[in-house]
């Protein structure tokens, strides 16, 4: 119970920050999926980054990371994260097998597309937009960026 609470919301985050849960979650990441090798560039510093955000940009990045180990048969994987202006940007993408974002449906009961609609869920729940491109063959990229304006004072 511990390990699924800790994979939910690992302390490091409220005790240390974003960027270092990263980084301690792609080196666990990458010691456990062997043959995934993440390129990570985070161009942001810790207080650029909305308190509000950094649990949403966690689990997004975890269910990314998930569907990838799952599906996309990748050997490498790209994440960034920066801020431009006033916008935060998150970007993930694999070189694997691709697929038809059009053919994924979510389907009660069956788990079918949960990953997909919980990452957009969490997208907009917190006033960001979430957007996906995969193509058969050709691997996947997920785009969310949030206005940080709204999480001022």
């Amino acid at each position: 119970m511990r390990r699924v609470s800790t994979e939910l919301r690992p302390s490091i985050l409220d005790d240390l920050g974003i960027l270092p849960t990263l980084s301690w979650f792609f080196r666990e990441f990458e010691a456990a999926c062997g043959g995934i090798v993440v390129e990570k560039a985070f161009n942001v510093a810790e207080h650029e980054v909305p308190v509000p955000l950094k649990i949403t940009l966690y689990r997004i990045l975890q269910e990314a990371t998930n569907n990838i180990v799952k599906h996309a048969g990748a050997d490498r994987v790209r994440v960034r994260l920066e801020r431009v202006d006033e916008v935060l940007h998150l970007l993930i993408e694999d070189n694997g097998c691709g697929f038809d974002p059009d053919s994924i449906e979510y389907v009660e009961g069956q788990g079918r597309g949960l990953g997909l609609l919980s990452m957009t869920e969490r997208a907009s729940f917190s006033g960001g937009t979430y957007h996906l491109a995969s193509i058969p063959g050709q691997g996947t990229r997920i785009e969310v960026s949030w206005p940080c304006g709204q999480f001022s004072g």
